[in-house]
């Protein structure tokens, strides 16, 4: 189901409101033409009967042979198309005495009384002589008046409707317009994150999300507060848990060397054990304070290929023949990711790899465009098992030693740069074994090569 849309919703009510009121305008100014057609038509229909009254009672007072039929029209018919648009009858009480060529020749059924009355299919202005007794009446098709109001309507409401798809796509430019700080607004805060964590400070930001944007800055401000004493205690931390654990792991082991032979150099044997334990925890709790602190970010993608050379070619003299690199042809290998927190990644990657994995066999490091992994055989993993790997404190079915806070540690870190972790079992094209896949985001690796 589509989310609702702000600019969607505006366009359409901004539309259907301007639609309404030019309607409503339309048929307010239709009024007003209809009226003021009716008094422009009605004063022609009576400047007509006034300038015809004095010359028919002329024509007809002066005429002495009584043939006043035929003295108002031309003799022959009219034109075809030009028909008279208005009519007049000369009537006294006796009949019609004069009338143009269209009018009819029974006398109008209006009353000869002076005014106007509307019969159909005539609208009709009477004015008469008291001294002669004539009347003139005047009158205008009504279907002619209403084909000109309804030429008045289309040419009011024509322009109207060809207005409304320019209007939407008027307010939809405004609208959009009107947005774009908004949008702008949530890019900025999209690019922000744990290495990022500086204000929006949008200059241009309209007045209505100045506060938004203050709100936002705010929040921003007191991320980066918790992340500084975070990391100011991780720092701390090393100093104080590193320092005296070292030394009692040194007191222990002076101490087996002194119960040599002794019942009691076991248990000792047993205290040196735990303290090498609890030193592992300790580096492990530490590094993954820090990759939760979000330092491993880096502002621009860097070539990482070196790096994994280098950390292969280190954990290769403690491991001996058990460790190969492989790189593809043409592979390349950028993130935004710190050398350090790369290096921690890796280191883990590889740690885990040889105390889970079978030692008989070699540990292999594969580079591949944008991915690095690090396989081990060994027994398969379940798929249940494998979801739960990445979580804190999470082991796999073994007696190795370890804390389970490895793979968590690299999968904190790889997220923080848009990569992901991927664990398959058993390896690829292998029926047994354990691969820890390394993928970087191909959008970030594309960011170098664009610039």
């Amino acid at each position: 189901m589509s989310r609702p849309s702000i600019t969607h919703r505006l366009v359409v009510v901004l539309t259907v409101g301007a639609t309404a009121l030019w309607l409503l305008g339309g048929l307010f100014t239709i009024l007003i033409v209809r009226g003021e057609l009716e008094r422009t038509l009605d004063g022609g229909l009576r400047e007509t009967a006034e300038r015809v009254l004095p010359l028919a009672v002329d024509s007809l007072m002066d005429d002495g042979d009584g043939d006043h039929d035929r003295a108002g029209h031309p003799s022959g018919p009219p034109e075809p198309g030009r028909g008279e648009y208005v009519v007049y009858q000369v009537r006294d009480a006796g009949g019609v005495r004069l009338r143009s060529h269209d009018a009819p020749e029974a006398p109008f059924a209006a009353p000869l009384a002076e005014g106007f009355v509307t019969l159909s299919p005539w609208r009709i202005y009477t004015i008469g002589d008291p001294r002669s007794g004539l009347y003139v009446q005047v009158a205008e098709s009504v279907e002619r008046r209403n084909e000109a109001l309804r030429g008045s309507i289309v040419a009011i409401l024509l322009p109207l409707l060809l207005l409304i798809p320019a209007s939407i796509l008027g307010i939809r430019w405004a609208v959009g317009g009107g947005m774009r700080p908004l949008r702008q607004l949530g890019e900025e805060v999209a690019r922000r994150d744990v290495a990022n964590l500086e204000p929006v400070a949008m200059a241009e930001a309209p007045a209505e999300l100045q506060p938004i944007s203050d709100a936002i800055d705010g929040l921003l401000r007191r991320l980066r507060a918790a992340f500084e004493a975070e990391r100011a205690l991780a720092a701390n931390s090393a100093h104080e848990l590193r320092t005296p654990i070292a030394g009692s792991l040194a007191q222990a082991q002076r101490l087996v060397e002194e119960l040599a032979g002794q019942e009691a150099q076991g248990r000792a044997r047993r205290v040196e054990e735990s303290l090498h334990r609890l030193s592992m925890l300790a580096a492990k709790l530490l590094a993954l304070s820090r990759a939760e602190a979000g330092v491993a970010r880096l502002p621009a993608p860097i070539d990482l290929l070196p790096a994994v050379r280098l950390i292969a070619a280190d954990a290769e003299r403690p491991l001996g023949h058990r460790l190969a690199l492989t790189v593809a042809p043409g592979a390349r290998l950028e993130a935004q990711l710190d050398l350090d927190a790369f290096g921690i990644v890796m280191r883990n990657l590889i740690e885990n790899a040889q105390l889970h994995g079978a030692p008989d066999e070699t540990i292999t490091i594969t580079v591949g465009d944008g991915t690095v992994e690090v396989s081990n055989g060994g027994p398969t993993v379940p798929a249940d098992r494998l979801v739960a790997l990445a979580r804190r404190f999470e082991r796999g079915s073994t007696e190795a030693p370890g804390s389970g806070l490895g793979l968590a540690i690299v999968d904190s870190i790889v997220r923080q740069v848009g990569g992901r972790l991927e664990l398959i079992s058993p390896r690829p094209g292998q029926h047994d074994g354990f691969t820890a896949r390394i993928v970087f985001s191909p959008r970030q690796a594309d960011q170098r090569s664009a610039g």
